[in-house]
C-alpha cells in the first residue's frame, strides 16, 4: 500500500524536501487515497491525553474492529492543560497540577477502554517541555523495539503545538538505528494537512464521541468535541460525501522518507 501512496503521491521521485514536495501538483489534485485499517500491530503516539482521540479515535477503533493490537503512548503528563490551575497559586497550584495529571489519566484509561485500546503507556514528560526531555527517545525506542510496529500515528510535524512537532523529533530519534521501518502516519488536531490518506469513520464515530467525552477535564474549557468531529465531517469532502459522512485524514509515508521530509523543514521548525 505504501508504495501506492508513493506512486500516487510522488510519482517515482522520492522526496527531497518540503519545496518539491509542496511544488508537485499532485498533492493538490489528486484526492487521497481511501484507506480500510488493517489489522496487525499499531502505535500511537499523542503528546497530550485526548490528541490520540482528536487526531484518529475513529481509526483506532477500526483498527480494533480488524483485529489489530493498538497501543497508545502519551508523551507528557499533561500538567499544563487547565486554565484553572493555571491561575491558582503556589503552592496550591503544583499539588493540583500532581491531582490533575492523575485526573487525565484515568481519562485517557476510560477513552482506551471504549476505542478497544490493549495497552497504555506514560512517559511523563513536562507538558510544553517535550522537545528538552532527553528521557522520551529512550523510552519510546524501548517500546519500539519491543513491539515492533507495522504503523504509527502521530501528530504531523506541521502541527502548530509545540509538543506535537516535538513528538516527530521524539519518534525519528527513538527509531534511529533500530532497523525498524514501519509506516508513519501523520495525524492533525490544531494544523490541517495535505492528506495523501484517509479513512472513513463513519462506523465508529459514535465510539470516538464517547471516547472524547470521557475526557471532561479538557471539554471544560474547549469544545473539543464540536471541534474535532466538525474536522471529520469537513474531511468527508474527500471522499465526496458520497461513501462517509466523517473521515480522519493522514500524511502518511514509510519511516524512511518520513523522516527524509522531517529532517528537510526541522530547522523551520
Amino acid at each position: 500500500m505504501i508504495k501506492r501512496l508513493l506512486r500516487k503521491a510522488l510519482g517515482e521521485r522520492r522526496i527531497r524536501n518540503l519545496r518539491a514536495l509542496m511544488r508537485n501538483p499532485a498533492i493538490h489534485n489528486n484526492p487521497p487515497m481511501v484507506c480500510a485499517p488493517e489489522s496487525g500491530k499499531i502505535l500511537v503516539l499523542a503528546p497530550h491525553m485526548d490528541d490520540e482521540v482528536l487526531g484518529c479515535g475513529g481509526t483506532i477503533a477500526r483498527h480494533v474492529q480488524a483485529g489489530a493490537d493498538v497501543g497508545v503512548i502519551f508523551l507528557t503528563d499533561g500538567r499544563y492543560g487547565s486554565a484553572a490551575i493555571a491561575a491558582s497559586s503556589e503552592p496550591e497550584r503544583g499539588l493540583r497540577q500532581r491531582e490533575y495529571v492523575e485526573i487525565r489519566k484515568e481519562e485517557a484509561r476510560r477513552a482506551g477502554e471504549i476505542l478497544g485500546v490493549k495497552s497504555l503507556t506514560f512517559l511523563d514528560a513536562e507538558d510544553g517541555r517535550l522537545r528538552a526531555d532527553t528521557r522520551a527517545p529512550k523510552q519510546l525506542r524501548a517500546v519500539l523495539e519491543r513491539e515492533r510496529p507495522d504503523v504509527v500515528y502521530l501528530p504531523f510535524f506541521l502541527e502548530s503545538h509545540v509538543d506535537h512537532r516535538a513528538a516527530n523529533d521524539v519518534l525519528v530519534e527513538a527509531a534511529a538505528g533500530t532497523g525498524l521501518n514501519f509506516e508513519c502516519r501523520g495525524y492533525e488536531v490544531w494544523t490541517p494537512l495535505f492528506p495523501n490518506l484517509v479513512i472513513e469513520i463513519d462506523v465508529t464515530i459514535e465510539s470516538k464521541k464517547r471516547a472524547l467525552g470521557c475526557y471532561r477535564s479538557q471539554l471544560a474549557d474547549m469544545d473539543y468535541l464540536h471541534i474535532g468531529i466538525g474536522l471529520n465531517a469537513y474531511r468527508s469532502s474527500a471522499v465526496g460525501c458520497k461513501t462517509a459522512r466523517f473521515v480522519e485524514a493522514f500524511y502518511a509515508l514509510p519511516l524512511t522518507d518520513y523522516r527524509r521530509l522531517h529532517r528537510s523543514m526541522r530547522r523551520f521548525l
